[in-house]
């Protein structure tokens, strides 16, 4: 398939452009240093063994130090606000550089808390692009606001086209908007499972890819 230059590419942002388990990880670290700097114990076996337990790790920290589970409203905020550690990867970033030079435009359309989020792009180099983030809209997809939005700022573009990966909410807007939709395949690493059942043909992409890169033939 080849898509018009003039064209309008929106993507997602957790486990579509970046891995968010990536952002986890700089998250305990985060709260790692803290407990350490505050109450000199050394936590990463506690964080690492609740994850392979899955266990709720907050709990499983203030258990551990002795701190009553109130604490764990402090560490919920560190790990929301901390600044991540993250990178694009060489493959996402060669397909943006392309898409970028034949496209309209290039928009980032997520949910989550805008200072969350927003230091999620500022670390990933992402800042410049149109951002659409629920918290500062009011709305969660599949909530249709952001997609008209985009769809109004640029009424000349061809085709809109949105690439996500989580089959219960990103698709079944851009479905019935008309927006060729793309699916980037999980293999296991995900936050949210794509083995999902009884959901009708319109939670789905048109189509489905397994890296970013394939992209690039697409313009």
């Amino acid at each position: 398939m080849i898509i018009s230059k003039n064209s309008v590419w929106v993507f997602d942002l957790d486990d579509t452009l970046y891995k968010e388990r990536d952002y986890q990880i700089s998250g305990y670290h985060s709260i790692a240093s803290l407990i350490y700097r505050l109450y000199q114990q050394d936590v990463n076996p506690i964080i690492k063994q609740a994850i392979e337990d899955e266990k709720d790790v907050l709990q499983s920290i203030c258990n551990y130090i002795n701190l009553p589970l109130s604490v764990k409203d402090s560490l919920l905020w560190q790990y929301r606000n901390h600044i991540p550690k993250l990178t694009l990867d060489d493959d996402t970033n060669q397909t943006l550089s392309h898409i970028k030079k034949n496209s309209l435009a290039i928009a980032i359309l997520t949910d989550g808390r805008s200072v969350s989020q927003r230091a999620k792009i500022s670390s990933l180099g992402l800042s410049h692009y149109d951002l659409y983030i629920s918290e500062e809209w009011g709305k969660d997809k599949p909530d249709d606001k952001r997609f008209l939005a985009i769809m109004g700022k640029y009424p000349s573009a061809d085709s809109f086209i949105y690439v996500g990966d989580n089959i219960k909410k990103d698709f079944i807007t851009p479905n019935k908007l008309g927006w060729v939709t793309i699916g980037l395949n999980d293999y296991g690493y995900n936050i949210n499972s794509q083995n999902i059942v009884a959901l009708s043909d319109s939670y789905y992409p048109d189509y489905w890819i397994e890296s970013l890169s394939e992209l690039i033939n697409w313009c």
